[in-house]
C-alpha cells in the first residue's frame, strides 16, 4: 500500500505504467467533478468508478483483493476509514475472475483513512476493506472514487 497526499502522487511516477498515466490525468482534471459512474481515462486499462456508498462499521466486514488491477481510493466528500490485511488471509468466497475480485478474513490490520485529500494505493493481491465508518461518526454517506489500474503484467495483453 502506498498512503499519502493525493499532490504528492507525482512522487511515485515510474513505479508502474498505469499509475503514471493516472498521474497525467490528474494534472490536467479535477476528480471531483466526476458524477456517479465509470469513467475511462484509457480503455480498461485505467478507468475511474465513482461512487457515492455509506460508510459501514467494521464488524461483519471483509477485506477484498484483486489479482488484476490496482486501486487508488481518494474521497472527494466525506470521510472513510479503511483497513490493510497483515498476514495470512482466510478465503470467505471463491475468487471472481469475470469481476477480479475475491473476499477474505485476516487476523490483523493496519488502518488509515481518506479524507483532506488523501489517497490509497491497494496493490493488486493486497487485502483492503474500504468504506468503513470512521471513529465515532457513524454511517455516512460519502463520494469517493476509485481509480482502477492494469498490472504491469497484464498490460500488453
Amino acid at each position: 500500500m502506498l498512503y499519502g497526499a493525493l499532490n504528492d502522487l507525482h512522487l511515485y511516477r515510474g513505479m508502474m505504467r498505469g499509475l503514471d498515466v493516472l498521474i497525467d490525468w490528474l494534472d490536467g482534471n479535477d476528480p471531483a467533478a466526476l458524477d456517479c459512474g465509470s469513467h475511462e481515462i484509457m480503455g480498461s486499462k485505467v478507468f475511474a468508478n465513482v461512487m457515492e456508498p455509506t460508510t459501514r462499521p467494521l464488524e461483519g466486514a471483509h477485506y477484498e483483493t484483486h489479482r488484476r488491477y490496482h486501486d487508488v481510493q481518494i474521497d472527494v466528500r466525506g470521510r472513510e476509514a479503511f483497513m490493510v490485511a497483515l498476514g495470512e488471509t482466510t478465503p470467505v468466497e471463491p475468487f471472481n475472475e469475470a469481476d477480479d475480485f475475491e473476499l477474505v478474513d485476516a487476523a490483523a490490520g493496519i488502518e488509515g483513512d481518506l479524507a483532506d485529500g488523501k489517497f490509497a494505493l491497494f496493490i493488486a493481491g493486497e487485502p483492503h476493506m474500504p468504506t468503513l465508518q470512521y471513529g465515532d461518526d457513524g454511517a455516512q454517506s460519502i463520494k469517493k472514487i476509485c481509480f482502477k489500474i492494469l498490472a504491469d503484467e497484464f498490460w500488453d495483453e
